[in-house]
């Protein structure tokens, strides 16, 4: 055996000895979660955007978000603030759009 190579016994074994994938997958539902009770609490008070109103979102929403961050990579913190800004602001975009009396067309695609 080289010195940096993996064999079978150690290639699906994690850190504490459990399977990489399973603790993958329970590190992603825990940031999830997290995300969720934090999001949950920024709807409560009407908070959209908790990159532009950080100051309020810690204020309002101490707990959550310290939970959230300790729970997330950084990374993924940013890109779900984000996303939830930008999906916000879309669905605002298509209210706006079916007020004014757009239709939506689904796309008539065939592959052959």
């Amino acid at each position: 055996m080289g010195l940096f190579t993996k064999t079978e016994e150690t290639a699906s074994v994690g850190p504490a000895g459990g399977d990489k994938d399973l603790t993958k997958k329970k590190t992603r539902q825990i940031c999830w979660d997290s995300r969720d009770k934090f999001f949950a609490c920024l709807d409560k008070h009407n908070i959209v955007d908790a990159i532009k109103d950080s100051e309020l979102a810690t204020a309002k929403c101490p707990k959550e978000e310290k939970q959230y961050e300790a729970d997330c990579i950084a990374s993924w913190i940013d890109y779900f603030k984000q996303k939830r800004t930008m999906e916000y602001n879309k669905e605002q975009m298509l209210k706006k759009f079916e007020e004014q009396g757009a239709v939506k067309v689904e796309p008539n695609v065939s592959f052959k």
